[in-house]
């Protein structure tokens, strides 16, 4: 078994997984900037009286998005390891989301 027949395999993994790294480093920023946003303007409006904010069910809201992403991101990790390419793309990954 020669090790230069998976070399293009590792190749074509490491930069599908750099690019699409760098892009979900780049999605999250975004997302984040534009949650933030939106957390600060309805703390604002509360402070204004125009709104009034129920503490509890804000809470019990986080909450469950938190177990919904660690739901989703088990998930994730199952995907990425039944890619045959995924030694390369792991590092890719890796590599791209340090660099976005």
């Amino acid at each position: 078994m020669d090790i230069t027949q998976f070399l293009p395999d590792l190749g074509t993994g490491f930069i599908s997984g750099a690019i699409i790294g760098w892009g979900i480093k780049k999605a999250i920023k975004i997302v984040v900037a534009l949650v933030g946003i939106y957390f600060l303007s309805l703390l604002y409006l509360a402070k204004l009286g125009i709104i009034s904010i129920n503490k509890e069910a804000f809470a019990a809201l986080l909450g469950n998005v938190e177990s919904s992403i660690i739901s989703y991101g088990s998930q994730f990790v199952g995907i990425i390891h039944s890619l045959s390419l995924g030694t390369g793309f792991v590092a890719g990954f890796a590599l791209g989301f340090k660099k976005g």
